[in-house]
């Protein structure tokens, strides 16, 4: 899906397709880098569960904006696609609860590293990945299509905006790495573009290095760009 592909006066929703892949990435790497840590490793577990509740809550927010300001427009003028909306809030109900599940097993693990503790933690991730990809998948096959078709541009930008307002202004430039890092060169310079210039400004000069060494710690790796 393109810019090309949407009709004036409509969403462009690609900027949720990108979000979406952000979370996709960092939550199927999740496991693997759980089950990697060490018997008794307190200071790699205790980082391992500082990003997983970092996107923890970021996806938290990301779908109350869907529960609460895209949902509801659907159902009203789109009912022929209500079971679709319904499938979605349950796939939300079912993420919530697995995301609450892996909270509480990640503090348990944060406090001794414990192998078994560990073991279960990372098979709670991998559930919560597959959910989160199901989820995704098919919103973005069956539900922005909708979208595009019965929502307005302002209508989409608030929920955008909502989910923008609940990012602390000191992890705005770690999570625009993370969202910048999985996208095509065209597209990253398009993004960047549509920022203010003083975003864009700070990304060159601190963003992009202050992420990449966040990145390292998490995933003992450059960032690939």
């Amino acid at each position: 899906m393109s810019t090309t592909d949407i009709a004036p006066g409509r969403p462009d929703t690609y900027d949720m397709i990108v979000v979406h892949n952000a979370f996709r990435r960092h939550f199927s790497a999740l496991p693997g880098l759980v089950a990697a840590v060490s018997s008794g490793d307190v200071e790699r577990a205790r980082r391992l569960l500082a990003f997983l509740d970092e996107l923890g809550t970021g996806l938290r927010h990301h779908h109350t904006g869907e529960d609460e300001l895209m949902w509801p427009i659907l159902l009203e003028r789109a009912p022929a696609d209500s079971a679709l909306v319904l499938r979605m809030e349950e796939q939300h109900e079912r993420i919530s609860e697995l995301t609450d599940r892996a909270h509480r097993e990640g503090a348990e693990f944060a406090t001794a590293a414990d192998p078994s503790v560990r073991d279960q933690l990372a098979a709670t991730l991998r559930a919560l990945s597959d959910a989160l990809d199901e989820h995704m998948t098919e919103e973005e096959r069956h539900i922005l299509p909708v979208v595009e078709n019965v929502m307005t541009v302002l209508e989409w930008q608030a929920l955008g905006e909502r989910g923008r307002e609940h990012l602390p202004k000191d992890r705005q430039l770690i999570f625009l790495g993370f969202i910048l890092q999985d996208v095509p060169d065209t597209d990253r310079r398009k993004l960047l573009a549509e920022l203010p210039l003083p975003a864009r400004l700070a990304w060159r000069l601190l963003g992009r290095r202050t992420f990449a060494k966040e990145y390292r710690e998490i995933y003992h790796a450059d960032p690939e760009w």
